[in-house]
Order: structure tokens, then sequence, then C-alpha cells
């Protein structure tokens, strides 16, 4: 299944579906008393994108309006696109930043961004977009980030998959899979790739 998105969010294709029903049975409780079935939160769904992949460092800072060092500090559902509880609407993630370093760019650090992600299926299953996990409080990154907001809604949009490293002491984590860009950018450690891209002209 395809899902077409207009907006920020990228369209992607369903790659796999998966729900977990868990019915809760005590067996001292007589089947009289026994809860009915509850239904936990779906399984995350694997998704790939149409977004373009970049061969460089140069070139995805290119395609970006601004690279930070940020910490996320809050997340929340955001806007719903495709049918509205239709198969295949999906509901976006907003994800307030708190930048600390912009290492390109023109903003200045302190600046609170709004950033705009894939958030869930029409079934409210998380989804998992190239390999990028969804954001989370207190994930300190390295962003590369896309200016798509209007007077009314001024947001951001992650470059692609490509363009998210997540830092753990000097180490990075980017999107899962084998994506040689982010193989490369995540070698170099937070220090490395945060002087490289200031090191771009």
């Amino acid at each position: 299944m395809r899902w077409t998105v207009v907006g920020p969010v990228a369209a992607v294709v369903v790659a796999a579906l998966a729900a977990l029903t868990i019915a809760a049975v005590d067996d001292d409780e007589p089947r009289s008393a026994v809860a009915t079935t509850t239904t936990a939160e779906p399984a995350p769904i694997e998704v790939a994108s149409d977004a373009p992949r970049r061969a460089s460092l140069a070139e995805l800072a290119s395609a970006s309006d601004v690279v930070v060092r940020a910490t996320v500090v809050a997340t929340e559902r955001g806007r719903s696109f495709g049918d509205p509880g239709g198969a295949a609407s999906i509901e976006s993630r907003f994800v307030t930043l708190d930048v600390t370093e912009v290492l390109r760019g023109s903003m200045p650090a302190g600046t609170t961004l709004l950033v705009e992600e894939e958030g869930w299926s029409a079934d409210g299953a998380p989804l998992i977009v190239d390999g990028l996990q969804p954001s989370a409080v207190d994930d300190d990154g390295i962003w590369f980030l896309v200016d798509v907001g209007d007077d009314d809604l001024p947001t951001f949009v992650v470059a692609s998959a490509q363009g998210r490293y997540l830092v753990h002491g000097d180490a990075l984590t980017g999107a899962a899979g084998d994506d040689p860009l982010v193989a490369e950018l995540s070698a170099l450690g937070a220090s490395g790739l945060a002087a490289a891209v200031r090191a771009l002209p």
C-alpha cells in the first residue's frame, strides 16, 4: 500500500504491518470474572520513503537550511494526512528541539524549533522511516533540517533519514540499514561530524 501525503511528511510505502493483542487472564479467577481482551499499542511499522539520498556530507548540508546540535524537550501528536480515518492516512509527530549549537546556517543558539516527522499509521502504529527511529524526549543529536514552515505553523523537517545522528558520549547513531553516507558520518563521532560541518564552505 502506498501513502501519498501532501505536506512536509514524506510519501511512504508500508513494508510490514503488525499489531499485538493481549488477553488478560488470571487462572485463579472464575471465567465470569476474567477481563475482556485488551489491545496494546501496535508494533512499529518499518516503511521506506522516496526521499532523495545524498552521496556526501556536502550534498546533505547543501540540501539543509540549518544544521544544529539540539536536544528533544517535548513530543506530541501532530497533524493528520490523507483521508481522515482511512487506512492510508497517517498522523505526524511534533518534536520540539532546544538548540544548543548552530553548526551551519543562520539562527541564534538557544532557539526552540518545531520539527514535524512521520508519526503513526491509521491504527496507531509508530512509523520507522528508512530505518530512522521516532524521536523521543531527551534525544541529543545533530540534526540536518529543512525549513518548510509558514506563518501559521513554522516547522522544520529532517532532510532525510540521513539527516539525524543521536549522540552517546562522542559516538553517533544514525538510521539503521546499509546507507553508505549514514555509516560514514556516524563513524566520525559527534565532535568529528560537528567539525566537518563547520568546515564546509
